[in-house]
């Protein structure tokens, strides 16, 4: 492999250990680990095809612990690909760094970031990628991005943190600050002014689980809720994702223009576009010239 040459190197078939695995690890330890859908015991990469680094520069230390390549740095694998604007693997420390511009596409989808740090074990499998200034991950399924997202997938766990935004395929959206997802458990827990939407309508609340397996979530008071042109506050709520049902319980009060209802609890059923109140229940009509539109 050329050393310091300042004339592009195109390409280097590499045999190094480390950045053999450096393009399969960016895309299934971010994208497998950010999947909602993930499946617990994500099984260790594995090198099917030849690899090949092209860059500027590559530079290699004596002892060759460190490699570093700069300039329109381009890793190709089989059918995926990653580009950055500098590579730094250390094999002392285990990591693989991709800085400036990061982008990383494949079958699965595409990844991209400022920074993609990558960690590898003693045998050169990825175990944990950590993505950096506006990092998103895209495949068919699902979306997201967030300022920062570390994928561990060694412990099946995700964080997500600032300006956190999740596409679940067909059409639910979940905002927040913070993103903390463990795939074992298959239980996501969303903080920072979080929200949970569709087509159908919107809530926020101070906190919201999501429990993947069950096809659930449960919005923690206080709860608004935006539905049919209406605005509903309650002490908590729950959404059942499978029946598009969705439960107001504590205060509930719903505020339209014909009027305000106030009631224990509120069922509502986004298919049949109908509001059921239980409990004590009393309302009061201002206007009736729509009443029969929910």
């Amino acid at each position: 492999m050329p050393i310091g040459r300042p004339d592009r190197v195109d390409p280097v078939r590499c045999g190094w250990a480390v950045p053999a695995t450096v393009l399969a690890g960016v895309l299934l330890a971010v994208c497998g680990g950010a999947s909602w859908a993930a499946a617990p015991g994500s099984a260790p990469l594995s090198l099917a095809f030849p690899l090949q680094l092209t860059a500027d520069h590559v530079t290699v230390d004596n002892t060759g612990a460190t490699l570093v390549a700069a300039g329109h740095v381009r890793i190709d694998y089989g059918a995926d690909r990653a580009t950055a604007d500098l590579l730094r693997l250390n094999r002392a420390a285990r990591t693989a760094l991709l800085s400036g511009h990061v982008t990383a596409t494949g079958p699965q989808g595409q990844a991209s970031a400022d920074a993609i740090t990558l960690v590898l074990n003693q045998v050169n499998e990825i175990t944990r990628a950590v993505m950096n200034g506006n990092a998103s991950v895209q495949t068919p399924q699902y979306a997201l991005s967030a300022d920062s997202i570390d994928a561990d997938r060694s412990a099946e766990h995700l964080v997500a943190a600032g300006h956190v935004t999740v596409f679940d395929a067909p059409d639910l959206v979940v905002t927040g600050d913070r993103v903390v997802y463990d795939g074992r458990s298959q239980h996501g827990l969303v903080t920072g002014h979080p929200t949970v939407a569709n087509k159908a309508g919107r809530l926020q609340g101070s906190a919201i689980e999501l429990f993947r397996a069950e096809n659930r979530a449960v919005i923690h008071g206080p709860v608004q809720a935006d539905v049919y042109g209406a605005v509903a506050t309650s002490e908590a709520a729950a959404v059942n994702f499978k029946t598009s049902v969705a439960t107001l319980t504590g205060k509930v009060v719903i505020v339209r223009r014909q009027g305000t209802l106030w009631a224990d609890r509120v069922t509502i059923d986004y298919k049949t576009r109908r509001m059921v109140a239980q409990g004590t229940t009393r309302a009061h009509f201002t206007d009736l010239s729509d009443a029969g539109t929910p």
